[in-house]
């Protein structure tokens, strides 16, 4: 009698016990991204597509600035600002911001979810954030991407608040302009701040003071048209993404594109968790919300619809990882609904959160490819500046050449076409190479000619298992008659090959 009395308080103190901790699961889950993040977190060097935000600190006045902020106008003018104050960690500094963007995402997802279905619920749908390396490795990165998720949420919230609360966020000029300042920072969320008001607009009864005020507020954002235009227009964007659009030339085409692009959207969600085999039950899956004519779920529908919309018209690619991410949240709300539909007891999403919280951190395995420039930099100290070397750094590493260099070397100004001031590296005997383009080699070999230098360096990155561009500017100084002495392989395929 006595041990069964035991047995029984320790069953209660034990359910007491996990009742306390499924309370407060969603720190579980910060704990978790914190562990995930810090495996990749501050690398000695960024990789080159990171460090090609930063040439905005070159830039000498603002007014320069002002327009050089591509697909991220506002993103890049913080990252200009910002550096007026901490120029020599700014990298650091960006990625910082970037995983607390990513853990104030990650709350203020679980507030969303937890709104609309219940806490149980929202903790598990946050946990699953957790299984995308993407999601883990732009989250410490220098992109906007961190801000385009915390824009969907944003966006979201105002979204529900506004249609099914009545909420009246958008009756106050300085929320409504706060509203609109968030989608200055990418043009994706331009269009996404379209749509949300959009849909607003669909839900709420016709109020002519309040459209014009909300009109009023938004005409701002047609300033980017421009932008969005020209970024279309480029020739290389489409030649880049081409296979991340959805194929519609014919009906075959145009099924095997679309299961194509699927598969690739799903296994950037969710990693080693997602089966191609078993690709049609994910899909029916997060139809389930349609099946129960659930009407929350509709917005969020619109969104994903209207996405696939510009995928089809080649405005934006899917499947490409780091442009999936802002729709992220958008496909993780519908299969919050799917799994709340379905009236599931507490136990399973608690066991379900369990698994998945051990399981996780076995299976997403981060990886950030390091390009370390610097030992080649510290390698090379010798020759720079050296009338007797000369240093060809290929395109795609031009942004971590200049960055890195600069920080050893110092800077100096010079004035671009457009009369702007701008600091490149203190080193006078370097060039950018494209070996794509024959007239860029053109006047690479005629500087060459007149500084006539005994030694070339040819700073470039090979993966393992392809060829890079590498061997194509080889090819040119090889058949220009200069002689390979040395090649050295550093990190992650790094390459710096001497001739003379």
């Amino acid at each position: 009698m006595l041990l069964k009395h035991d047995m029984s308080k320790f069953l209660l103190e034990t359910t007491k016990y996990l009742n306390l901790i499924f309370s407060q699961s969603h720190i579980l889950v910060v704990g978790l991204y914190l562990f995930l993040v810090q495996k990749i977190a501050f690398p000695l060097n960024f990789q080159q597509d990171d460090v090609s935000e930063l040439y905005i600190i070159n830039f000498t006045e603002f007014a320069c600035v002002v327009n050089a902020g591509d697909n991220h106008p506002l993103f890049t003018n913080l990252i200009w600002a910002l550096s007026r104050i901490f120029e020599e960690n700014i990298g650091y500094l960006m990625s910082s911001l970037n995983i607390i963007f990513t853990l104030i995402s990650l709350m203020f997802f679980y507030k969303l979810i937890k709104r609309h279905t219940n806490h149980h619920l929202a903790a598990l749908t946050t946990l699953i954030f957790l299984s995308s390396s993407s999601f883990i490795v732009y989250s410490m990165s220098i992109k906007q991407y961190p801000i385009e998720v915390f824009g969907c949420i944003f966006y979201l919230s105002i979204l529900y608040e506004e249609t099914t609360k009545g909420s009246k966020n958008l009756d106050s000029y300085k929320k409504l302009f706060f509203v609109l300042l968030v989608s200055f920072f990418s043009l994706t969320l331009v269009s996404f701040f379209v749509v949300a008001i959009f849909l607003i607009f669909l839900n709420k009864k016709f109020d002519i003071k309040k459209i014009t005020k909300i009109l009023l507020i938004s005409s701002p954002s047609v300033y980017f048209v421009p932008y969005i235009l020209r970024k279309l227009n480029r020739p290389s964007y489409r030649e880049y993404w081409d296979n991340f659009f959805i194929n519609t030339s014919s009906v075959s085409e145009l099924i095997e594109s679309s299961s194509f692009i699927f598969n690739l959207v799903m296994k950037g969600y969710f990693g080693l968790f997602f089966y191609e085999k078993f690709a049609l039950l994910y899909f029916i899956f997060l139809l389930i919300p349609i099946f129960y004519k659930d009407k929350v779920s509709f917005p969020s529908y619109f969104i994903l619809l209207v996405f696939t919309c510009f995928n089809l018209l080649k405005l934006y690619p899917l499947g490409g990882g780091r442009t999936d991410l802002i729709l992220f949240p958008v496909l993780l709300f519908i299969l919050s609904r799917s799994f709340y539909l379905l009236n599931l007891k507490k136990q399973f999403f608690n066991t379900v959160f369990v698994i998945l919280l051990f399981l996780i951190p076995n299976f997403n395995e981060p990886y950030y490819k390091v390009e370390n420039i610097t030992p080649i930099l510290n390698d090379i100290s010798a020759s720079i500046n050296n009338e007797e070397s000369y240093i060809l750094v290929l395109n795609e590493q031009r942004y971590s050449f200049e960055y890195y260099s600069s920080q050893i070397y110092g800077k100096v100004p010079i004035s671009t076409v457009d009369g702007c001031n701008y600091l490149v590296p203190d080193i006078s005997n370097y060039s950018v190479f494209l070996p794509t383009s024959e007239e860029r080699w053109e006047e690479v070999l005629a500087t060459l000619e007149v500084e006539n230098p005994l030694e070339i360096i040819l700073i470039g990155i090979e993966l393992e298992g392809t060829i890079g561009l590498v061997r194509s500017a080889e090819k040119y100084l090889l058949q220009s008659g200069f002689t390979k002495v040395e090649e050295q392989q550093y990190d992650i395929g790094m390459l710096l090959i001497k001739y003379k």
